[in-house]
């Protein structure tokens, strides 16, 4: 009876392990975020999952890499998107996109001395890719950090390809009393 017994949960306790490591390989990707990542929705060392399954979408925070090094932003334009940045506001298919996401860092900045006058500088999708086209090409998106001031982002990288993406960001595991799934606006 022991002998079974024991076998029984070993196999049990096997099949367990091999489901985590499964997911976690071929679905899941824990990220800490760090004070380059964090945001008004994000904040420095919150434990994240992102879902490697989840179909992306516009306003999704997404895990990316870029050189070896993970990123985390929102996705501001898709395929065939045409995105223009002019004087603080955001043209997305040539109609301006509020960002109601972005007031409360925004004032902040602003309301600071040493601050340039705009929170996010002017840029077109032909200034990104240095070409001719102004949409984002298929397969291609073109990611921002909510912290406009950190440009390590599509400003810097150019447009990520779905390649480089590591999954999308929806759900916090740390701290506890943040357990859940995470808002984007």
């Amino acid at each position: 009876m022991v002998k079974r017994d024991l076998i029984r949960n070993v196999i049990f306790l096997s099949v367990i392990a091999i489901t985590i490591v499964c997911l976690r390989i071929f679905i899941f990707t824990p990220y800490s975020i760090t004070t380059k990542d964090a945001n008004h929705f994000l904040q420095e060392k919150d434990v994240v999952i992102a879902n490697k399954n989840e179909q992306i979408k516009r306003d999704d925070f997404v895990l990316y890499e870029v050189k070896g090094k993970k990123h985390v932003g929102r996705i501001i334009g898709v395929g065939n998107d045409s995105v223009v940045y002019m004087d603080d506001v955001l043209y997305l298919n040539n109609k301006i996109k509020s960002e109601d996401y972005l007031t409360k860092d925004k004032e902040k900045y602003l309301a600071k001395a040493n601050n340039t006058g705009y929170f996010t500088h002017d840029f077109t999708i032909q200034t990104l890719t240095k070409s001719n086209t102004n949409k984002i090409p298929t397969q291609s998106y073109l990611i921002l950090n909510d912290n406009r001031q950190n440009m390590e982002d599509s400003r810097k990288f150019g447009l990520i390809s779905k390649k480089q993406i590591k999954g999308v960001i929806s759900f916090r595991v740390l701290p506890l009393q943040e357990f859940g799934f995470i808002k984007t606006k």
